[in-house]
């Protein structure tokens, strides 16, 4: 497709130049810290530390009005810059604390083993089974139901002579468990990603585990209560709790050979789920925080000063805060930022707060939800809602950043319409669009869900802006004509012609098309950016039948292509 070049506008050369040198980023997977505990859509660590280490300076104060995962924090933090992370989530707030601050190891593996001598043979008794090469007492690690039935098909067992296998559950096999008081039950809320679970018959989130593995956290919640230890070391091993109950509930199941927790942006029983063994998880989990405090007790050691106020970072006091505070109001003064790195909510893309609640309702709590920035139809929040939403917060930033400060955000959706609200809301907040760069997937990345669907864009967006000049009249940009505007639309009905002819996929015309329409859309007013990315997505729906038809050959490839390896 022929670019369609949309007028020329001041731009900073020197960082115009850094961007368009910034190569590939490859890293494989996650580095310890976090692989703590779940959180939706964490970015690539590598991403966050090139551009903190490209882009900012030793000692910088780095502001991150999204920071849910901590991957601004932590690897600011590791580059020895100074960080502001906010986040409306408690849970974010909660992972974030945990990844920076400092354990000591020896204390919590001493902790660890203390209870292990206070609950581990009752939470075995618990998942109790007969090995039938020995006939002696053997442990379920993991038990198959029907979802139906709730009956146990298969269970995967080990005992203390070594022996390991599956086998048809039988009697004395898995014994009742006692009753648990829920006396605080929680409802579900109703949302877009709790939808299918009320429409099932699903009313409190404790429906969505098992008798036994309810018994069993409660079990470890009362014996990390009763710990002679820390505050410090107790706070951790409810850490290693809450990070347990990704594999505790019924939404845990099987891919082939591998066992999976939840693993989905969304809640789903599958037809067959599995009971995996609480206790066994626990003590898998509490060796996954061992290693991210290894880790970060090596890498950021005693930098980590958490600060109560701006002034103390700036004092040099403290070098983070983590604020669990809505971004449209910051408790930072005017100018006082050097680079805002972040990476904000896609639309709809993760509801971020409705999945929170299932690691907060334990201790009565659930996450905000009516001032998340995101699309949600049950919700009644709108594209226009979460176009106005960023606005807010970047105006807050714009507020805050220093003049000439950048403001860096990876992004990616495949909705056009979402990207041009991104983007229309940093114009409007008085940034200036330098570039942006195209950073491919990373390897530890194209397994996961949303990345292997057929038509899943196999890149995220690095944008690059910078606060406009206060010195400067602040330029207005120049009109674009509807001739060029009429241009971009005969460019993209050809590119979709083409496409058609040669049987491509719905992800290969946006791939072909989303530079030129970036470019496009970064100089047009607002109004007329969201007529341009409205007319873009009405064109791919009104192709939907072909992109169907092709989608459907390329799933029956892959499947044929399975089969014969």
């Amino acid at each position: 497709m022929t670019p369609i070049r949309p007028p020329t506008r001041h731009e900073n050369k020197g960082i115009k130049e850094e961007i368009e040198n910034l190569e590939p980023i490859t890293a494989s997977t996650h580095t310890p810290v976090y692989m703590m505990h779940k959180f939706w859509a964490r970015r690539p660590w590598k991403v966050f530390k090139t551009l903190i280490e490209r882009f900012t300076s030793e000692g910088d104060i780095i502001l991150d009005p999204f920071a849910g995962g901590g991957v601004t924090l932590v690897e600011g933090l590791i580059a020895r810059r100074k960080v502001i992370a906010v986040d409306l989530n408690p849970l974010a707030a909660k992972i974030m604390r945990h990844e920076v601050a400092t354990l000591d190891v020896a204390e919590f593996i001493s902790a660890l083993e203390s209870i292990k001598k206070k609950v581990g043979e009752t939470l075995d008794k618990l998942y109790a089974v007969r090995c039938p090469i020995c006939n002696r007492c053997g442990v379920a690690e993991w038990a198959e139901y029907d979802r139906e039935s709730n009956e146990a098909l298969t269970v995967q067992f080990k005992c203390p002579e070594g022996h390991r296998g599956r086998k048809r559950p039988e009697p004395g096999d898995l014994p009742t468990s006692p009753k648990m008081d829920l006396t605080r039950r929680v409802k579900i809320p109703a949302g877009d990603k709790t939808s299918d679970l009320l429409g099932n018959g699903y009313q409190y989130f404790d429906e969505l585990f098992t008798t036994r593995n309810l018994v069993a956290v409660q079990y470890l919640r009362e014996a990390i209560k009763c710990c002679e230890t820390s505050e410090s070391v107790k706070s951790f091993l409810s850490f290693t709790l809450s990070s347990t109950l990704k594999w505790a509930s019924k939404m845990s199941h099987r891919r082939g050979e591998i066992i999976e927790g939840w693993a989905m942006h969304a809640y789903w029983i599958y037809p067959k789920y599995l009971e995996i063994n609480v206790w066994h998880q626990f003590l898998r989990r509490a060796d996954a925080i061992i290693r991210g405090k290894e880790y970060t007790n090596k890498h950021i050691n005693g930098y980590a000063v958490e600060g109560e106020s701006f002034e103390e970072l700036r004092n040099g006091e403290a070098t983070y805060m983590i604020l669990n505070t809505d971004a449209r109001e910051l408790p930072i003064p005017d100018g006082g930022i050097d680079a805002v790195i972040t990476d904000p909510p896609y639309g709809g893309n993760v509801n971020y707060a409705e999945l929170s609640d299932y690691f907060l309702w334990w201790d009565s709590e659930l996450s905000p939800k009516d001032r998340e920035i995101v699309i949600n139809r049950t919700r009644g929040f709108t594209l226009e809602d979460y176009g106005k939403g960023l606005e807010m917060v970047f105006m807050e930033c714009h507020r805050v950043l220093k003049e000439d400060g950048l403001f860096i955000s990876t992004f990616n959706s495949k909705d056009l319409r979402v990207v041009a609200a991104f983007l229309s809301a940093l114009k409007i907040s008085g940034f200036n669009y330098i570039g942006v760069s195209y950073q491919p997937y990373l390897k530890g990345y194209e397994t996961t869900f949303h990345a292997m669907q057929v038509n899943a864009l196999p890149f995220d967006f690095i944008f690059f802006l910078q606060k406009s000049n206060s010195r400067e009249t602040k330029r207005k940009m120049p009109e674009v004509s509807s001739n060029t505007l009429r241009e971009v639309r005969s460019a993209l009905a050809r590119e979709m012609e083409r496409c058609v002819e040669n049987e491509l996929t719905e992800k290969d015309y946006r791939l072909r098309t989303y530079p030129v329409m970036i470019s496009a859309i970064t100089s047009l007013e607002p109004s007329l950016a969201e007529l341009l990315a409205n007319y873009y997505e009405e064109l791919i729906q009104r192709n939907k039948d072909y992109f169907s038809r092709i989608r459907s050959k390329v799933v029956e490839a892959r499947r044929s292509s399975k089969k014969n390896s």
